[in-house]
């Protein structure tokens, strides 16, 4: 409710033989500001968190992902500005890496809906943007900002305030990895991916992508994808680690030796512990040792990469 509190110069009308008198008016920083009596009409007062508009800025990190890769982190100077304007309320988007963009919305209860257009930096060509169809929802400190169009489509995650160390490593690191099979050697794939994840729990899980081992003594082995759940960070050393030899986790195994196939099926890791240690360049080294299924000896991956943006 605004109120308003009319003053009178009564005193000041009434007294014809009194001198021109002045209104001071002394602001906060201690600047003054005068009027004469005859200049003012009224003075009015309303509660300031009611004053008609909005005009607010938030800053916070962004967790941006497609169809092409999974949440990855992408710093935390992202902005947010919310303002009215011709009676509508829009909010608008800006960062470096991800361009920006202006939505026209709604506010419910703390929670946002709307839609817009936002530009985005054309990877291939500098200096120059593409224009997308997005809309933009959830609560004020947690928008997403879904973009038709980019990459099929791109959700960007925006975030009030700072990411927790552990967030800011999220993203997928395309490298290599060396697998040993026990005494019978040691073999590379160069075309491996480790992600890390984090669910909708917060949980925070590592995924080992799909991965080709050609002429080891069991044949050409295919090694699918396989997902560590909740691991546990040590913030102090940049590393995610677990003995996960009871969580039941299953990797699908082909072997062709000689034109044959060999082995395919489910196999159980068992003796289980992983070990992701992450660089401040960017950079992860995963040691993940294992049994898997009945195998009599033991397997061990050791993965070097760097993440991808």
């Amino acid at each position: 409710m605004k109120y308003l509190f009319t003053l009178v110069f009564a005193l000041l009308a009434g007294v014809a033989t009194t001198k021109a008198q002045t209104v001071t008016i002394v602001k906060t920083d201690g600047t003054t500001v005068k009027y004469q009596a005859s200049e003012v009409k009224s003075i009015q007062f309303a509660n300031e968190e009611q004053q008609p508009g909005i005009n607010k800025s938030f800053t916070g990190y962004l967790l941006v992902n497609s169809k092409f890769f999974g949440d990855t982190y992408y710093g935390d100077k992202a902005k947010m500005d919310v303002f009215t304007k011709d009676g509508k309320t829009y909010c608008k988007f800006t960062d470096e890496k991800w361009g920006e963009g202006t939505f026209e919305i709604t506010l419910n209860k703390g929670n946002i809906s709307g839609q817009g257009k936002m530009k985005v930096p054309d990877a291939h060509n500098p200096g120059k943007f593409t224009e997308h169809n997005a809309t933009m929802s959830g609560p004020m400190t947690a928008i997403n900002i879904t973009i038709n169009g980019l990459m099929g489509t791109t959700t960007i995650k925006w975030k009030n305030g700072a990411a927790p160390k552990a967030t800011t490593l999220l993203g997928s690191y395309p490298g290599k990895n060396s697998f040993s099979l026990g005494a019978f050697g040691t073999f590379n794939n160069i075309n491996t991916t480790i992600s890390l994840m984090m669910d909708e729990n917060g949980k925070y899980n590592i995924k080992v992508s799909s991965q080709q081992i050609l002429g080891t003594i069991m044949g050409d082995l295919t090694v699918g994808e396989y997902i560590i759940k909740d691991l546990t960070f040590d913030e102090a050393t940049n590393t995610f680690s677990k003995d996960y030899s009871k969580d039941g986790v299953k990797m699908h195994l082909k072997a062709v030796n000689g034109g044959k196939e060999t082995m395919n099926g489910d196999y159980e890791h068992h003796n289980a512990t992983i070990k992701a240690v992450f660089g401040t360049d960017g950079s992860l080294t995963v040691e993940n040792n294992y049994k898997a299924g009945k195998m009599p000896f033991p397997l061990k991956g050791t993965f070097t990469g760097k993440i991808q943006k």
